[in-house]
């Protein structure tokens, strides 16, 4: 069993929940597969969030109250996703190590999705805006959050227009900062004249409104 903690974030492993994890590991009974989420720092966690890498399309099924197991493919371990959620965890053996490949299109669609949700569910805790958070801190400052440092960031958020607030404060930025300006103008223009065909939905016009301050910043810059 393997502790990955580079922020030394205080767990809460007793000998209890190191029952659970050594019993989670034998079940799973695959090399690559790992332990993180709220289970590991928290005394009251509602899932127990477990990750396998496989190829196999084989259901793995495991007789654990509360365990969640999700999927990852091997040619996602380039993600941000995945450098994310295996930066606090434990697992069963050394993981596998890949170098990120992430892009400001990738964030642009993220934030594509992120977007929609939030203004019509209003919920920050949705994946899609856990992913718009990860993002976001990932172009603005050059670093992975892990589980416990994205919820943290989540949870200092009052509400979903505080997170709209920091999306239109700090894209604008991010995006400036890493797009030749001449490209800039001639993607986001066009991004816009779709979005204003559909300004009558409050998120596509929050989106028509982001393109224009992202132009207006390379213009200016």
């Amino acid at each position: 069993m393997y502790v990955y903690n580079p922020n030394l974030v205080k767990l809460s492993i007793g000998k209890d929940k190191e029952k659970i994890v050594l019993d989670i590991f034998d079940q799973i009974g695959l090399a690559n597969c790992f332990i993180t989420g709220s289970f590991l720092y928290k005394d009251d966690y509602q899932d127990i969030d477990v990750f396998v890498i496989t190829r196999s399309k084989k259901k793995i099924k495991i007789d654990i109250p509360k365990v969640k197991i999700t999927v990852i493919d091997f040619n996602d371990l380039h993600s941000l996703f995945f450098h994310s959620i295996s930066k606090c965890c434990i697992s069963k053996n050394v993981l596998p190590n890949q170098c990120l490949k992430v892009t400001l299109s990738d964030f642009w669609g993220v934030i594509n999705e992120a977007i929609p949700t939030l203004i019509n569910q209003k919920d920050k805790f949705h994946k899609s805006v856990r992913f718009l958070i990860l993002y976001t801190y990932y172009f603005l400052e050059g670093r992975v959050l892990g589980s416990f440092e994205l919820s943290c960031k989540i949870n200092g958020f009052k509400d979903y227009k505080e997170i709209l607030n920091f999306v239109e404060e700090n894209v604008p930025v991010v995006v400036n900062k890493k797009i030749k300006k001449s490209y800039l103008k001639r993607f986001f223009y066009t991004q816009a004249g779709f979005y204003k065909d559909m300004k009558s939905y409050s998120s596509q016009r929050f989106l028509y409104n982001l393109t224009h301050l992202i132009t207006r910043g390379g213009i200016s810059g």
